[in-house]
Parts: C-alpha cells; sequence; structure tokens
C-alpha cells in the first residue's frame, strides 16, 4: 500500500522523498495521477503545477505544494476554495519551520506576555526581479508575520519600486495593520546580499531572528530595569539542514491528514496571507492604505465553465 505519492520532480520533491523513504514510508513517483490511489500528494515542479494541483484538490486528496512559486497568489485562492473541509491542503515554506521561528511560535503560546505589539520582516535576495518570485517572497512573508502575530490583518498600505527592465518590483514594503500590533515587511530583489530577519517586540521584550546565522539565530531581549540598558541573550538554535526543514514540512503535512483541525488552521493562514496580499495589491494601485477583506476559511464550490453566468457559483 502506498502511503505517499510524489508528482513531478526537483530539488524539495527528491528532499522530500529521502526522507520519507528512510522513516520507512512506502512511496510512488509519478508525473500524472492515478485515479485508483488516494495516498496524499507531494507536487514537485512540473510544467502544469496549477492544473495537476486542481485535479488533486478535486479529487479529494490531501496536497503538499512543493513548488508554490509556479502558483499565482489567484491560483492558490482558487485552490484554497475548492479544497474539502477536512483536506490538508499545504505550500512549502522553508522559514516558516525554521527553528527559530518554531522556538517564538511556541514561547508565545506558552507565555502570553511574549504577544506581540510590532513585527519588522525584511527579505533580502540576490535573485534577479520577477514578478512571480517578488509575489511569492511577499505571500510567504505575510505569512510568516500573520503567523507570529496569531491575528488577522484590518489594513496595508503598500509602496514599490519597480524595475521598467524586468517589469517587476525591485523593493516592496508593506506597513500592515492588524488588531493589537502593527507590522512592517519588506522583500527585496536584486540586492548584493542575503537577509531574512525578523524584530518581534512585546511590552517589555524583544526578539531578533536572523535566519541566516547559522548557530545563534535569536537574541532575547529583556527590559531588565535593574540593569542598566537592560539585558540580553543568544539561544543557540542551530538552523536546520534541507533534510530536517523537508522532515518538518512533510510532519506537519501528514498530521493535518490526520486532524481535520490542523488543515483548516493552515487554510486558514494562508486565506489570511491571500487578504493581506491582495489588499496590498489594491493599495499600490490607489496609494493609499486598505481594509483587508477578511476570506472564510470554509471551503466554498465554484463552477468554472464558460457558460458561467448560466451556471453561478454555489457557497
Amino acid at each position: 500500500m502506498v502511503d505517499v505519492t510524489i508528482l513531478g520532480g526537483g530539488a524539495i520533491a527528491a528532499a522530500c522523498g529521502d526522507v520519507l523513504s528512510r522513516a520507512g514510508f512506502s512511496l510512488r513517483h509519478g508525473f500524472e495521477l492515478e485515479s485508483s490511489d488516494r495516498s496524499p500528494i507531494i507536487l514537485g515542479e512540473m510544467p502544469s503545477t496549477f492544473t495537476v494541483a486542481r485535479q488533486v484538490v478535486e479529487s479529494g486528496r490531501h496536497l503538499l505544494v512543493a513548488s508554490p512559486a509556479n502558483l499565482s497568489p489567484e491560483r492558490l485562492s482558487l485552490l484554497l476554495d475548492n479544497r474539502k473541509r477536512a483536506q490538508a491542503l499545504f505550500v512549502w515554506s522553508e522559514r516558516r519551520y525554521h527553528p527559530a521561528y518554531r522556538f517564538m511560535n511556541s514561547l508565545i503560546e506558552a507565555d502570553s506576555t511574549w504577544q506581540p505589539r510590532f513585527l519588522r520582516q525584511e527579505t533580502l535576495a540576490v535573485a534577479l526581479p520577477t514578478s512571480a518570485l517578488v509575489r511569492w517572497l511577499t505571500l510567504e512573508a505575510v505569512a510568516l508575520v500573520l503567523g507570529l502575530a496569531r491575528e488577522p490583518g484590518t489594513s496595508v498600505m503598500a509602496t514599490c519600486a519597480i524595475n521598467t527592465t524586468r517589469n517587476a518590483p525591485d523593493l516592496i514594503s508593506l506597513a500592515l495593520t492588524c488588531a493589537t500590533l502593527d507590522a512592517y515587511i519588506q522583500v527585496g530583489l536584486g540586492e548584493a546580499v542575503e537577509r531574512r530577519e525578523t524584530l518581534l517586540a512585546s511590552a517589555d521584550r524583544k526578539a531578533y531572528i536572523d535566519e541566516l546565522n547559522q548557530s545563534t539565530p535569536i537574541r532575547l531581549i529583556e527590559d531588565d530595569r535593574a540593569a542598566r540598558g537592560g539585558s540580553s541573550r543568544w539561544l543557540a538554535c542551530p538552523s536546520s539542514t534541507p533534510d530536517e526543514l523537508a522532515r518538518q514540512q512533510c510532519l506537519a503535512f501528514l498530521h493535518a491528514t490526520l486532524e481535520s483541525q490542523q488543515a483548516l488552521e493552515e487554510a486558514d493562514l494562508l486565506l489570511r496571507s491571500l487578504s493581506v496580499f491582495s489588499a496590498a495589491e489594491a493599495s499600490l494601485k490607489r496609494g493609499a492604505a486598505v481594509m483587508v477583506q477578511a476570506q472564510n476559511p470554509e471551503p466554498r464550490f465554484h463552477v468554472v465553465s464558460s457558460l458561467r453566468a448560466n451556471h453561478p457559483t454555489v457557497a
């Protein structure tokens, strides 16, 4: 009996296959769906990522998209709308499963005094600007921030610098307002150096995360009024290897195939992130802050047809 099916190729799909194989899972590799198989799908790099992903979702099978940069936000939103309630739909994101962020999420959950009031997230990459890449990196950064904030965005103001040669933004900045915190997100491409850093501030504490620091990526700063200038400590939390990141994401995905609540929480985070991204695009067009429209995490059913006027959407 097959435990997991891996469709397509690419480094990420291969890493998932290696990790699951070593863990004793039975795998099937291929490039098209088999109607007789009901195992969860890990979708790697394929020429028609969205077409295959839509087929997987419509078949009711659980899906981990290992090449999310190939999906536009609109298409990801469509996949989420058409998923069934207990159906797990995950997208690959090494950043969200970095040990520093997993530690901070656990700390916030265990100690409410760490609930952030301010977040600043900066992503700079040496990659050349493309519209698809900057859209995905921005969406990924928004999901990272909302995961730490644990609440939806209410309004967003976006600005960007366009690279006219490549017809894509070199730099995009978002000022995101939530119910109890403010967040600032910056994503830049074509930079001289790579940076992936996050500053989280609560009432009396701060946490600084440097994802590229291989030995001590987290710095915690306490507001110790007895000590001049406060006190700080570095935490040794080595960055994960590619295999460990693959293991963590596969584990979360497979757990969600068994626990519908985990699948709903993941869908909710992705939908909240897409809502912020949509508001940011509207803000760029208007040159003003835009309210974030909440999306329902419950799946909806759409009829996709050339005769759409005669076949309305059923919500």
